[in-house]
């Protein structure tokens, strides 16, 4: 008697199909995946702006210095957060740009740090903002601004606004 063995495994034809069903099922799923991707930048450039925005009222205070902070809107936008008079220029060549906040010392010596963000982070993303002028300034005896308004970040429809009011007060809608 000749015994046959049983075959283990998947045939090509059943590989097959499970690829094109697989392939179908990640064709329908991706748009959505894709709106969820964009939400998230959209939600990281606000909370992003609310954290440096609060940032440097607490620097004004704690270094007893006004915070300028300057601000470029569109396609391209950015911001930079700046603690000496020299000004602050978010548009130039990073390392360029001037927007350094002191973040301590190192052997006696004050170390800056750059702080600037750019549009590069968050991808197509657009910035508008209503009221505010740029550079507006934050005054180190209560963290109060000398302007108030809204940045306003958008993509696809959606968007997420960044408040600002005459008290310092911050607020993400």
């Amino acid at each position: 008697m000749i015994a046959h063995q049983k075959q283990i495994g998947f045939t090509l034809i059943e590989l097959m199909i499970t690829i094109v069903v697989l392939a179908v099922l990640v064709a329908i799923a991706l748009p959505s995946f894709q709106s969820i991707i964009e939400k998230r930048r959209l939600v990281g450039a606000a909370d992003n702006l609310y954290a440096d925005l609060q940032y440097a009222r607490s620097e004004a205070i704690k270094q007893n210095k006004i915070i300028t902070f300057q601000f470029s809107t569109g396609a391209n936008w950015c911001y930079g957060i700046d603690d000496n008079a020299a000004g602050c220029d978010c548009t130039a060549v990073t390392g360029a740009s001037n927007c350094t906040v002191v973040a301590g010392k190192n052997a006696g010596v004050d170390e800056n740090v750059e702080k600037i963000v750019l549009a590069t982070a968050y991808k197509n993303v657009l910035l508008s903002v209503n009221a505010i002028a740029s550079p507006f300034t934050i005054d180190p005896r209560q963290g109060i601004p000398t302007d108030d308004g809204t940045f306003t970040f958008s993509i696809n429809g959606q968007s997420k606004t960044v408040s600002l009011n005459t008290v310092g007060r911050v607020k993400v809608d």
